[in-house]
């Protein structure tokens, strides 16, 4: 079992380990309002709920780093906390239609000799950046440890597709595309949709199309 990780917008995500990189972890970034941002979100019951819901995330199988998204993790824990935290955030505004939202899962096998202390505080001021100028619309970014072979794994869940993408041209999610360019022996970007399925009460993991 990994080890479980809180930081909010005040806090820095763990210190690192003795080799060097990334303690396994996770860093569901607690919602507060800034006052100097764009606000180009606003919370919903839902979201609210899902946030407080993914802090359990969780992988439920030893090759996850390289298998499938959806039967990765344990979805089913996930899905039942969601419907429990539900009840907590009453007061705010329901989404309408459809809910669902959208992952992006990062897998790569880092080059033996790339600097992981570098490139994770590169990565952690990144999506602190994307958290803040967001106003909260990441709402859990997920990290691992390398295996044996070097093989890593990274994933982060957002309330919208559109918000998610407008990060990329932010100043430390450029740094950090920068110094990461020479890290990778090579690495794959999948993209899904989790999706609240209310007659089964579950969240479903598909990957994300365009509709």
């Amino acid at each position: 079992m990994p080890e479980i990780l809180v930081a909010n917008t005040d806090v820095a995500c763990p210190t690192l380990s003795a080799k060097q990189q990334a303690p396994v972890g996770i860093c569901p970034i607690s919602h507060t309002t800034n006052d100097n941002v764009r606000e180009v979100y606003s919370e919903t019951l839902e979201d609210e709920s899902l946030r407080q819901a993914l802090k359990l995330l969780a992988p439920i199988r030893e090759d996850f780093r390289l298998a499938d998204y959806a039967t990765s993790f344990n979805w089913a824990e996930i899905s039942a906390e969601f419907q429990a935290q539900r009840s907590n955030y009453q007061a705010l505004p329901s989404r309408s239609g459809t809910l669902s939202w959208y992952a992006v899962v990062f897998r790569s096998k880092r080059r033996t000799d790339c600097n992981n202390v570098d490139l994770f505080e590169a990565d952690r001021l990144a999506y602190q950046e994307a958290f803040t100028t967001t106003n909260g619309s990441l709402l859990v970014y997920w990290y691992t440890d390398l295996d044996d072979d070097n093989n890593c794994l990274a994933t982060c869940v957002w309330t919208s597709r559109d918000i998610a993408r407008s990060v990329n041209l932010l100043p430390r999610h450029r740094e950090a595309a920068q110094l990461s360019a020479g890290s990778y022996v090579h690495y794959n970007i999948d993209r899904c949709r989790i999706t609240w399925l209310p007659e089964e009460e579950r969240l479903e993991v598909t990957p994300w199309t365009i509709a």
